[in-house]
């Protein structure tokens, strides 16, 4: 498998996250965490980076259907857009919590991950909003919700909780939205790498960002692991799909950039024999 990696953006990020595909206007965005900000890119040629500052910690952000952005923040939830406009539209998250990383799915849903600041174990959360702007806890007493996604067919919802190096799979009521029959699927060994974001290709397959792993983890939907894609960086954090390119996050904190150079920034692989689906657009 040849495949080249690029840099889209000069944006070094202390930890790049979420990051979501526009095919309409080409443009690929993502969060910074703890640098309270996002970013924008166009995959176009001379295409001029765009940074836009938020006034707290920024998990991840989906594009709304009536405009602007949705954003998962420490505090909660909260609307903004590209004139830098920010409003917290949902503040109930304890001081001590956070939220993490968040996709729509097939129907326009929010599903969004929250977690103790310093990984208390337990404290983790799964949360819904629904378009109507009304909430519900899907999943209650994980550590760090990460990597969300949802099988081609929207039969089943995949869940991973980085601390506990586990990723779960639910059967998907692509229509009520319900999550149920929770099972196990992937048990990662303890190798100094954690399971971050994840994606679904066309044909089903999850593929996984190890953190700390310098590599993406590539798995069937039984959870059989298939092959790995190395990656120049220590930290990969999450992943989505541009067509037939692999659009990849990663963390560039306390790294060594003369080791890892490209550390923080958010990079396009090439030359998969993977496709994947544009990012859902949230129905509020």
């Amino acid at each position: 498998m040849a495949i080249s990696v690029r840099s889209i953006s000069p944006d070094r990020s202390d930890c790049g996250e979420g990051p979501i595909w526009n095919p309409a206007t080409k443009v690929v965005s993502w969060v910074d965490i703890y640098g309270s900000k996002w970013h924008q890119n166009s995959l176009e040629k001379g295409s001029i980076s765009k940074t836009f500052v938020v006034p707290t910690i920024i998990g991840a952000i989906v594009e709304r259907a009536s405009g602007g952005y949705l954003a998962a923040v420490k505090e909660g939830f909260a609307f903004l857009d590209t004139n830098e406009n920010y409003s917290c539209v949902m503040d109930f998250l304890p001081k001590d919590q956070r939220m993490n990383d968040a996709k729509v799915d097939s129907k326009g849903r929010f599903w969004a991950g929250s977690t103790a600041i310093d990984f208390t174990p337990g404290r983790g959360q799964l949360h819904l909003l629904r378009p109507d702007m009304s909430m519900r806890v899907m999943e209650t007493g994980l550590t760090l919700p990460n990597g969300l996604g949802w099988s081609p067919d929207n039969t089943s919802f995949y869940l991973v909780d980085s601390m506990e190096k586990m990723m779960w799979r639910y059967d998907f009521d692509e229509f009520s939205g319900e999550i149920s029959n929770r099972k196990l699927m992937v048990r990662f060994p303890d190798d100094g790498a954690l399971p971050d974001g994840l994606t679904v290709t066309d044909e089903g397959l999850i593929i996984v960002a190890m953190w700390d792993g310098s590599r993406l983890e590539v798995f069937s939907p039984d959870g059989a692991r298939l092959t790995t894609i190395p990656m120049p960086v220590k930290r990969p954090s999450s992943c989505t799909f541009a067509d037939d390119k692999l659009i990849v996050t990663s963390a560039g904190g306390e790294q060594d950039l003369e080791q890892y150079p490209l550390s923080g920034l958010t990079l396009v692989v090439e030359g998969l024999p993977y496709r994947g689906q544009a990012s859902a657009v949230f129905n509020g």
